[in-house]
């Protein structure tokens, strides 16, 4: 199956195939010269109410959900909704925002949500870096980001999620005492993002425990790939940052 991105005529713009701008396109009436047949994008372009893009958000944010009065924690990468549907289900004074670039993923996910019957659960496709920069500021209690690509060749880093500008955006998206809890398998990238959380006035610490009458239930939550990489005997290190200001 073809991701959005492949086959592309070296002629055409990124505006054009960007993460989520073929289902964009569909839920406009526009035409789409799609070839071979991609069934996860017909499939995501009826997940209406569930499954929203990037104008979609932007324009409805917080209310989206049945609450939209909750504190909205948003996991960075959801893969096929694991996380998603226990944290919602776990935590039902939260709403749980969903962000993946694929559309298998997020099909896969929103299905979980809608037999889960869950009413604080929603799955956003699109880049995570350009829906974060369309919210609202200190308008997340939360974000996750379990195991981003780490990039390890230093000529790539220019391509880790977790940088300076994260942190920066992090820094206004966040309520006050929010908290970012990231997961990883690279004992240098956490090393980093422990240095740059810091540098932008972040507070590393044990655990979740906002100050919201209980922490987040869920810290044993381990995921898809933390559940790979535990059986492939490999390390993981998982980071808990608060915002302080």
């Amino acid at each position: 199956m073809v991701q959005e991105n492949e086959n592309i005529d070296q002629g055409t713009s990124y505006e054009q195939y960007a993460p989520g701008n073929y289902l964009i396109r569909l839920r406009n009436n526009e035409t789409i010269d799609f070839n071979p047949f991609n069934q996860y994008l017909m499939l995501a372009k009826q997940l209406t109410g569930l499954l929203y893009t990037r104008p979609e958000l932007q324009a409805s944010f917080p209310n989206i959900f049945q609450d939209p009065t909750l504190p909205v924690v948003m996991e960075i990468g959801c893969y096929m909704g694991y996380t998603v549907l226990e944290l919602a289900g776990r935590n039902p004074d939260l709403n749980i925002l969903g962000v993946d670039i694929k559309y298998k993923r997020v099909v896969k996910s929103c299905n979980k949500i809608k037999r889960a019957s869950l009413r604080n659960a929603a799955i956003a496709i699109g880049d995570a870096r350009e829906l974060l920069t369309i919210i609202s500021d200190r308008s997340l209690f939360g974000i996750l980001a379990f195991f981003p690509d780490p990039w390890r060749r230093q000529k790539h880093e220019k391509h880790r999620f977790l940088d300076d500008h994260f942190f920066e955006t992090a820094a206004n998206k966040l309520t006050a005492k929010g908290f970012i809890w990231i997961k990883t398998d690279s004992k240098p990238y956490v090393d980093e993002v422990t240095a740059k959380a810091k540098k932008h006035g972040f507070i590393i610490t044990e655990g979740l425990s906002p100050d919201r009458g209980r922490p987040l239930i869920g810290e044993d939550h381990r995921t898809f790939f933390e559940q790979l990489f535990t059986n492939m005997q490999q390390p993981i290190y998982q980071l808990f940052i608060i915002k302080s200001f």
